[in-house]
């Protein structure tokens, strides 16, 4: 329970930090981000776009691929586990957990905002982890997640706040 509390008041907060800074409203389309936006693309496409390159390297377990898209300081932040604060410790996390029999993720968003300033942005979206329990059997491990991204120089989006957390 307590996890639960602070995993809620750390999107509360998130949500509010955002309002702050006079989000834009955006569209409710699945993509992923973590790519440079290409010319004549939005923001919010670029994030899209990144999240489904950032799910892919997920299914191909490739975690030195899921760990490029945090920033250098960036932390993932998973449920039942103390947070992952630069890349690669981010890296070292998830090729445990992509190391564990029956691995398998699946994610998208279903809210991308980009601020005003176009500077930062946050997604929010849904997931699918599948893992084998202690008896060996598939288990199907349904949540929802928040990401903070920041435009980076250069231009690139990367990861500076991934929380997550089961619906079960």
């Amino acid at each position: 329970m307590k996890g639960n509390t602070i995993v809620s008041t750390l999107a509360v907060f998130a949500v509010l930090m955002l309002a702050n800074l006079g989000w834009a409203q955006g569209t409710t389309s699945f993509a992923m981000v973590g790519i440079t936006a290409v010319a004549g693309t939005t923001d919010e496409q670029a994030i899209r776009d990144m999240d489904a390159e950032w799910s892919r390297a997920a299914e191909n377990k490739d975690a030195t691929k899921f760990a490029s898209f945090y920033s250098e300081t960036g932390s993932a932040m998973p449920f039942n586990a103390p947070i992952a604060t630069g890349r690669a410790k981010a890296q070292e996390l998830w090729a445990q957990l992509m190391a564990k029999p029956g691995f398998s993720l699946r994610f998208a968003p279903t809210q991308v905002e980009v601020a005003q300033s176009k500077d930062m942005a946050y997604d929010i979206g849904t997931f699918e982890l599948k893992l084998n329990d202690a008896q060996g059997s598939p288990m199907t491990i349904p949540g929802k997640y928040v990401v903070i991204w920041k435009k980076q120089k250069g231009g690139d989006w990367k990861a500076e706040a991934d929380i997550f957390n089961t619906d079960k």
